[in-house]
């Protein structure tokens, strides 16, 4: 593993608090460097992970934490029973290789849900490293370290903590983010050349918020942070675990930090495997259909979906009020509207894509499919996390379109 070379890095720590406009407030301790001063609490000597930093403290660096054995390497090794997991359908940034790790505290338990993400306990942290391979067709070799990104489920709410490998030693908080220019990676024998955004702390309640749906100007009720990928649906599949393989769910169980999972695996949700190397053409029409479902629902549904199943009621995704609900157990046959189905766009509509968001047999003609195809700013979806264009995902997206039933919008 290498890592990127910049300045400018945002450092935040004792105090630090992020303000609607995203400015940063650190109070400083008299070390007169200009940087915040370590504490105790952070960086300290300790043989696990270092639990009251992670409640407590925005460390300055990643290693403060002390969330692997090796400090250089956050792709491997957890201390304090960390546990590797991977999602089965891919959520999309960059065609980067994603490393994620639950860290849950001795003595506490994840709790499942039929629907919506794991119950974490306080003290839990999800760990996301990205790395850009110098060729897709294989990853996990010659990987440039980018970011760590930190959700940690403290007393008062889940916080998100972004950390930029700005050197190969270590990461640095970046609250403020930080933009790389000529990133560059080769895929399906073709180099790419980017811009990739490590996203502003702020920003991440973009995506994982989930919002009231106001009754009106008495209701004051505030967004609630939430995780958005380990579903039970994306985390019901087998994983290498250094030579052991053996189905996540049953093997969080197994290991004592998963409670209440269905005695019976074939009682839980099951999203299909899906990744760069599945050909849309190759699929069943259940298989394609199921497909692109979770596709949508694990990259979009954070935003576009309303209460259904949100535990809030109430409730919504920041897009939700859309009419594009896409969440993966939504029944596309009880209202194919809120797929898209010749919904007319409310947000961000091209007057070239007038028959709806999805237009059934007619990819090339649906709104969803040029907003997934453009890296435009004012049409993209996602608007956040890509400045490439997932051509496999168009690929699955686009092939779906085309086998749905024809619509009253139907050319």
């Amino acid at each position: 593993m290498s890592a990127l070379t910049a300045c400018d890095i945002d450092l935040g720590k004792d105090g630090l608090t992020i303000n609607k406009d995203d400015k940063v407030e650190v109070n400083y301790t008299s070390d007169n460097t200009g940087r915040p001063a370590e504490t105790d609490d952070c960086g300290g000597t300790t043989s696990g992970v270092n639990w009251g930093a992670l409640l407590n403290e925005n460390c300055p660096k990643l290693s403060d934490y002390n969330l692997f054995a090796d400090r250089t390497d956050p792709t491997r090794n957890p201390n304090s029973g960390g546990i590797p997991y991977d999602l089965s359908t891919q959520l999309f940034t960059d065609y980067a290789s994603k490393y994620r790790f639950v860290f849950i505290p001795e003595g506490e338990k994840a709790t499942y849900s039929e629907h919506e993400v794991l119950e974490f306990p306080v003290g839990s942290v999800l760990v996301k490293t990205f790395a850009m391979p110098a060729d897709t067709a294989n990853r996990g070799q010659n990987e440039l370290l980018i970011e760590t990104r930190l959700l940690i489920h403290r007393e008062d709410g889940w916080v998100a903590r972004p950390y930029y490998w700005d050197t190969e030693a270590d990461a640095t908080l970046a609250i403020a983010g930080k933009s790389i220019d000529n990133m560059t990676t080769m895929h399906d024998g073709q180099t790419l050349t980017f811009t990739y955004a490590v996203p502003k702390a702020s920003s991440c309640t973009s995506c994982h918020s989930v919002v009231p749906l106001l009754q009106g100007p008495e209701d004051q009720r505030q967004p609630i942070f939430k995780p958005i990928g380990p579903k039970a649906r994306f985390l019901n599949k087998d994983f290498n675990y250094e030579g052991y393989t053996r189905n996540q769910l049953s093997y969080w169980e197994e290991q004592g930090v998963l409670a209440g999972l269905p005695d019976a695996l074939s009682d839980v949700s099951k999203a299909p495997v899906f990744n760069d190397a599945v050909d849309p053409a190759m699929l069943t029409p259940a298989e394609l259909h199921d497909s692109a479902k979770a596709y949508l629902d694990i990259n979009c549904a954070h935003c576009h979906r309303s209460e259904l199943t949100l535990p809030e009621p109430m409730y919504a995704g920041p897009a939700g009020s859309s009419g594009l609900q896409v969440e993966y157990n939504r029944n596309y046959e009880d209202d194919p509207t809120r797929f898209g189905t010749c919904k007319t766009p409310v947000a961000g509509g091209s007057p070239d894509y007038p028959l709806g968001d999805v237009v059934p047999g007619a990819a090339d003609m649906s709104y969803l499919v040029f907003r997934m195809s453009t890296t435009d700013p004012r049409h993209k979806m996602p608007e956040l996390g890509r400045s490439t264009v997932h051509a496999e995902g168009v690929a699955l997206i686009s092939e779906w379109i085309n086998q749905l039933p024809d619509a009253s919008c139907s050319p």
